[in-house]
């Protein structure tokens, strides 16, 4: 008997990974780091292997890993060279900086007929502007990387920020991107349809997070698409999604477009209507830089109404439903491209 339990234990897929954990120097937003994992077939039977979910989670990683391959077939003597990425982007930053997530995942190598290895990956992340709510934003009076982890945890999962005196109507750092725009990018063809350099967008997110007193680094074009990114990688977008339907349902009504619009959180409204007043004032440079409001609007439709990660992952909202859903975000913001909201405005004070 202990003779056919051994023959049966060669014949049981068998491997051997270089390392069940894996260390990853600290992450910064949008930078990439790489390690490999090395699996190797010490048995005498073809292994088939794959990277499999944990009971409660949706994928066999988190958002901010990629695996490849993910699975695969490993002949005996062999091995497999398994790539493992860590880049944290706009989708995830919100959650690394509210500490609802953190670089840190136990993964699950399950073979096929055989046992199951864990492998941990692991890390730190130096956090960034990127990914900060606004509302934690107009309460910075100092850079970034001058605020406490705990500090910016509080701020970030507080609830009533709004009860605190912010130290701006409208955050420093977008104030200083759309300033420089307003400087230098009125008669530039093709801004926010051209895409930034990455190098230089990187360099842009060091100035932001340092607090730099040199001026801004990058093209025209790095500052703008950086000003994209920061109100993108916000866990809600400028207009609440609470208020999505009601906005899409009165995007034919300037009227009631308006009436939204106020009831914004103070510090989303008054971004949103700067940067609305901004964008009026590059499209009476339509002769020079070549933008059209419908154009604009549609661009920014998309960002300050940005659909919520469950509906972006909903089969069923794409097709027809999604143009019209595209078109009404477009026309919302449009009314106030083309009409006076001065009546709207807060003084807007950044020192």
């Amino acid at each position: 008997m202990k003779k056919l339990d051994k023959l049966e234990n060669e014949f049981l897929p068998q491997v051997m990974v270089d390392s069940t954990e894996v260390n990853f120097d600290t992450l910064r937003f949008l930078e990439a780091q790489n390690k490999t994992l090395i699996i190797a077939n010490t048995g005498q039977v073809p292994v088939q292997f794959e990277f499999i979910k944990k009971c409660d989670d949706s994928n066999y990683c988190k958002d901010w890993l990629h695996i490849d391959p993910y699975m695969g077939f490993i002949l005996p003597g062999e091995k497999c060279d398994v790539k493992l990425e860590v880049y944290v982007d706009k989708r995830c930053a919100s959650k690394m900086n509210s500490g609802q997530d953190k670089v840190y995942d136990i993964l699950v190598l399950h073979l096929e007929g055989g046992k199951d290895l864990f492998i941990t990956v692991q890390g730190t992340y130096e956090r960034s502007v990127f990914g900060c709510s606004i509302e934690t934003l107009v309460h910075l009076n100092v850079p970034l990387r001058e605020i406490s982890l705990g500090k910016l945890i509080e701020l970030e999962r507080s609830k009533d920020s709004s009860s605190v005196t912010s130290t701006y109507s409208v955050p420093k750092e977008i104030w200083f991107l759309v300033d420089h725009l307003y400087r230098h990018g009125l008669k530039q063809q093709n801004l926010f349809e051209h895409p930034g350099l990455p190098s230089e967008i990187l360099l842009i997110r060091n100035w932001l997070d340092t607090g730099s007193t040199d001026p801004i680094p990058g093209s025209v074009h790095s500052v703008a698409e950086s000003l994209l990114l920061l109100l993108e990688s916000t866990a809600e977008p400028l207009v609440p999604y609470n208020l999505h339907e009601a906005c899409l349902a009165a995007s034919t009504s300037y009227l009631q477009c308006k009436q939204l619009i106020s009831s914004l959180p103070l510090h989303c409204k008054n971004v949103y209507l700067y940067l609305c007043s901004f964008l009026q004032e590059l499209l009476s440079h339509s002769d020079e830089n070549g933008l059209d409001g419908k154009t604009i609007a549609t661009l920014f439709g998309q960002i300050f109404l940005r659909d919520s990660p469950r509906s972006r992952n909903d089969q069923s909202a794409r097709g027809r439903s999604n143009q019209t859903k595209a078109r009404k975000k477009a026309n919302f913001v449009y009314h106030f491209l083309v009409n006076d909201f001065s009546d709207l405005i807060s003084p807007v004070h950044v020192s």
